[in-house]
């Protein structure tokens, strides 16, 4: 197997990916720039056709990498501290997010200056609307995949149930992917994010040998196999919108990839690579304050457009990064919540 750094590393490479990916899904602003633009035209489908279709693998990946580290050396007696570490690094930031969000958009409602960017008005605060956006994230909407996760991490006894034998836990993939073929729907839960986060568990559990081993030729051959098979598969989705073939493409990249990146070859690790919780949940904010101001001060400007949107990633976490260090400084606490503890 790769040793422990090195296995470190390419998980913090891969989580910092995917959060650029995942603002890059949120840089969309044809729209902004263009008001009244026809779905079909160009911009319209680089930004939200074929820019998505390129990048969808981030959060499926996310949960992914989640579902290997939680499972990865487990035994039933680290369940209480796993629970207690997520209660400060995933639920309490979660709650505390989605609490600033919804005061966020509540105070900038009544301020002529910000009701055009969040296009909200005076709205009223309630209580039931309180509770609303605090625990199911309706002003907060990147942190869906943050409450899938908090689910996932809850079930984890049953999870475990199911997966912590290899023929058990075989069949109840097997089961995940019949129900997925078969369109069930959970009440909280997404099944594919189910899927996603069980078979990496699975993997954790065992395994590890396979997912760990350093990288070589024939692993790569293996990853862009994997690659091909869910490209190929991934078709009937856009054509005939059949859901299980974009969510076992998800699944087949996320695993790909994994398999055709050498560790060995990866830079350094950067402070900023390190606060992906925080710049997952703080993006949104620069992501779309930067685009809406831009299409107000240069209307009609493809140029501007373009470059905006792909210049994001690195603009937004560089708005990040400014925002933690001044967080870190004035308001190390707060920061140290906000991130997560990371």
């Amino acid at each position: 197997m790769m040793n422990e750094d090195a296995f470190r590393k390419k998980i913090t490479w891969f989580n910092f990916v995917c959060c650029l990916l995942v603002i890059w899904n949120h840089a969309g602003n044809a729209e902004l720039f263009f008001p009244g633009i026809a779905a079909d035209a160009p911009l319209m489908r680089l930004q939200y056709r074929v820019t998505p279709e390129l990048i969808r693998v981030n959060i499926p990946c996310f949960l992914m990498l989640s579902g290997y580290l939680f499972y990865r050396n487990f035994t039933p007696d680290q369940l209480a501290g796993k629970w207690k570490r997520r209660v400060h690094s995933l639920l309490i930031p979660y709650l505390l997010w989605n609490a600033l969000y919804y005061a966020a958009y509540l105070a900038a409602s009544y301020l002529d200056v910000l009701q055009g960017i969040i296009n909200r008005t005076g709205l009223a605060f309630t209580l039931s609307g309180a509770l609303r956006a605090i625990v199911k994230y309706e002003f907060n909407p990147v942190f869906w995949f943050m409450y899938q996760l908090l689910w996932l991490v809850l079930l984890a006894p049953v999870l475990y149930f199911f997966l912590k034998g290899v023929w058990r836990g075989g069949l109840f993939l097997a089961a995940l992917t019949a129900a997925v073929f078969a369109g069930v729907s959970l009440p909280e839960l997404n099944l594919d994010a189910v899927l996603y986060y069980s078979a990496a568990a699975y993997a954790a559990l065992h395994l590890r040998n396979a997912a760990e081993a350093p990288w070589n030729r024939r692993r790569f051959a293996c990853g862009a196999a994997l690659l091909g098979l869910g490209l190929l598969i991934s078709r009937p989705y856009y054509t005939d919108y059949f859901v299980p073939g974009i969510v076992f493409y998800q699944l087949f990249a996320s695993v790909g990839f994994w398999l055709m990146v050498p560790e060995k070859r990866l830079g350094k690790i950067r402070p900023v690579m390190t606060m992906t919780f925080f710049i997952y949940a703080f993006h949104f904010i620069p992501v779309r304050f930067l685009n809406k101001a831009a299409a107000l001060l240069f209307p009609g400007n493809e140029a501007v457009c373009l470059v905006l949107f792909a210049l994001m990633p690195l603009i937004a976490v560089l708005c990040c990064r400014l925002a933690a260090g001044l967080l870190s400084r004035f308001l190390p606490r707060v920061f140290g919540v906000l991130s997560g503890g990371r």
